[in-house]
């Protein structure tokens, strides 16, 4: 073989092998770039902020009525989006068909669910002075391209949108963060928002909707109250905390208010308008924040009475799928809502929720949870006891909030030997029937005195 036959295969070899090395790096990075991507996607809503790689260098100060010492004792502070997610995306959803048991004429389904990620130049950007006043309050888009503070301490938050009372298609995203400025240096802080309200969506099967067709559902938070028609098939954004859920009696006097398919009934609805009349407590649910709750509600013949059919719907769901959202987590229940219930056997007791709608009822059966007793200010639910006249009880077992309790006359002889807590501790936490009168107020709270009939469930 001739010598320039043997270099000229060698630089040939050689050009091959550093191509075939290249290859494989450029795969090893694009594989770890995706696999990043992917591991960190699950960490809750994140927004790609188009801005946050601004330069550091303008060193002006924020415009506007900011009020921003201009000294010499300064620091930059540097805010930006955690980058992971783009932001203004859709999150969709499918349900499923298939529903066993489903008559499928039957059912109101929504067969998809979207829901648009909100743009990071949009949310409100607000920075405070620890034990101060603030220093700035406006959109992020508005942003300076650095801040200049004086050297202390700041609280800094962003949220999507204001959020007060209840509101349909609202869902507020947030984060916040205390950041230690100091002078002549730069602090950074990044957010990583997540869905600081909860969801509920309401399913109506056609049987509830024939049956109940005099009403419409009413949500109430701890910030106010929305209705919900029957037609309506968005979810309702809610402080978190306590949600009732109750169907509030149509006042049929008004031309419209017995239709009940306006898809815009129940926005931000108060008590009154054409939706008087009485109403009844369904549940109370407890929803955290990034909860997505849909409650399907049935109908049911128990208890007798006017059914509104023939026989309980077969219906197994109104609304199914499941919807991938990682700042939020879905759930979903299914409520049989039977005859309305008025304490006059032990199996239709009232409930703690509901008493509030019979005062003055004599001799009704009451049922709740045992979680203490009363004296004038306070709920007592720790041993030792000292009092035997009186319980609380409540909807929720192990209830810590007052005022969501209703006080119990224990009257001398039978009822107080087996309801007291002096005497019987274990009853704590235990479900009680008792019979008896609705009084508006016993210690401070709705009660039930007279008490003639117990009963422990074991």
């Amino acid at each position: 073989m001739r010598w320039e036959n043997f270099l000229g295969r060698k630089r040939s070899n050689g050009f091959a092998v550093s191509l075939f090395h290249s290859a494989m790096i450029i795969s090893l990075m694009i594989v770890l770039i995706v696999s990043v991507v992917l591991t960190s996607s699950c960490s809750g809503l994140t927004i790609i902020d188009d801005n946050s790689t601004k330069g550091e260098e303008d060193s002006s100060k924020i415009d506007g009525d900011s009020d921003i010492d201009d000294g010499s004792e300064q620091g930059v502070l540097f805010v930006s989006f955690t980058k992971e997610h783009n932001g203004g995306s859709k999150l969709e959803g499918s349900c499923d068909s298939n529903i066993e048991g489903s008559s499928g004429n039957d059912l109101q389904v929504a067969c998809s669910y979207s829901r648009e990620m909100p743009d990071s130049n949009s949310f409100i950007l607000s920075i405070k002075e620890v034990g101060g006043e603030s220093v700035y309050r406006g959109l992020y888009g508005q942003r300076p391209d650095t801040v200049r503070l004086s050297a202390g301490t700041y609280d800094v938050e962003v949220c999507s949108r204001e959020f007060a009372a209840p509101e349909f298609d609202a869902p507020c995203y947030y984060d916040s963060g205390t950041v230690l400025v100091e002078s002549g240096r730069t602090t950074s802080i990044s957010f990583l928002c997540k869905q600081s309200n909860c969801g509920l969506r309401l399913g109506f099967t056609s049987e509830f909707k024939k049956r109940f067709a005099n009403y419409i559902a009413e949500v109430e938070d701890s910030k106010g109250r929305a209705l919900y028609s029957y037609a309506e098939s968005r979810f309702l954004y809610l402080t978190p905390g306590d949600i009732f859920i109750r169907l509030k009696m149509v006042d049929n006097s008004s031309s419209n208010a017995g239709n009940n398919s306006s898809g815009n009934a129940g926005n931000n609805s108060s008590d009154g308008g054409n939706f008087g009349g009485s109403s009844f407590l369904i549940i109370r649910k407890a929803i955290a924040a990034m909860e997505m709750v849909t409650v399907n509600l049935h109908s049911s013949t128990t208890g007798g009475g006017d059914s509104g059919g023939d026989n309980p719907s077969d219906d197994s769901q109104v609304f199914t799928g499941i919807l991938i959202d990682t700042s939020s987590v879905w759930l979903s229940d299914d409520v049989v809502v039977g005859e309305r219930r008025d304490g006059s056997t032990k199996e239709l007791a009232l409930t703690v929720d509901e008493i509030s709608g019979y005062i003055g009822a004599k001799d009704v059966w009451v049922s709740g949870y045992v979680v203490g007793y009363l004296t004038q200010g306070s709920l007592i639910s720790l041993q030792p006891f000292e009092n035997e006249t009186n319980i609380a009880i409540a909807s929720v077992v192990g209830e810590k909030n007052r005022d969501l309790c209703a006080g119990v006359s224990l009257t001398a002889g039978s009822v107080r030997t087996a309801l007291n807590l002096k005497s019987n501790p274990e009853n704590l936490g235990k479900k009680v029937y008792i019979r008896g009168d609705v009084v508006e107020s016993y210690f401070g709270l709705k009660g039930v005195k007279s008490v003639k009939e117990c009963f422990i469930e074991k």
